[in-house]
């Protein structure tokens, strides 16, 4: 079917509900987008800005937590702590937590509200103890295990003990307006 077709059959559509006052229903979605920036600190010196490596969906996990948090006096301000690791594997909906996480400790982020009000932003830096080549990243609502908000894949980024790598993960949270 042409764009043009479907557009017409649209329109028609739209004057015989309006001329008979039938009423169609209405259609409402709520969407969370999760993005992840990277900027990279080599202990040499120098900054190396990735931008966004990842932009994807959020994890089931935290679709419940959410659910469950409105229902009981549960926390939103606690997922702001960042973990890196070193899987390749796609990400899914269904992830609760990273595939091959670095045995090194989560930081800490800060939150603030990202460009808009409806953006939720946290940002960490961490330091590498050792060598080696980071490639996902997950925000979680505690320092050790925890509900995960959102595992990143992004392509390999090489690391030495020393360098840094800045994680800003934004959570965008559109309405049914």
């Amino acid at each position: 079917m042409s764009l043009t077709l479907f557009k017409k059959l649209k329109n028609d559509l739209k004057v015989f509900v309006q001329k008979y006052g039938l009423m169609l229903p209405e259609q409402h979605s709520m969407g969370f987008t999760g993005s992840l920036k990277v900027k990279v600190f080599p202990e040499s010196g120098g900054i190396y800005d990735y931008g966004i490596v990842s932009r994807k969906k959020v994890t089931d996990v935290f679709a419940n937590y959410l659910v469950d948090a409105m229902q009981t006096t549960g926390m939103m301000n606690i997922f702001k702590w960042h973990e890196s690791g070193f899987s390749t594997q796609a990400e899914s909906a269904a992830d609760t937590t990273l595939i091959a996480a670095t045995t090194e400790t989560r930081d800490l982020g800060t939150s603030t509200e990202g460009a808009t009000a409806n953006i939720y932003r946290t940002i960490a830096t961490h330091t590498y103890q050792t060598a080696s080549t980071v490639g996902e990243h997950g925000v979680f609502a505690s320092s050790a295990a925890g509900t995960l908000l959102d595992r990143s894949m992004f392509a390999g980024i090489a690391v030495s003990s020393g360098d840094q790598i800045q994680f800003t993960y934004e959570l965008t949270v559109v309405s049914s307006g």
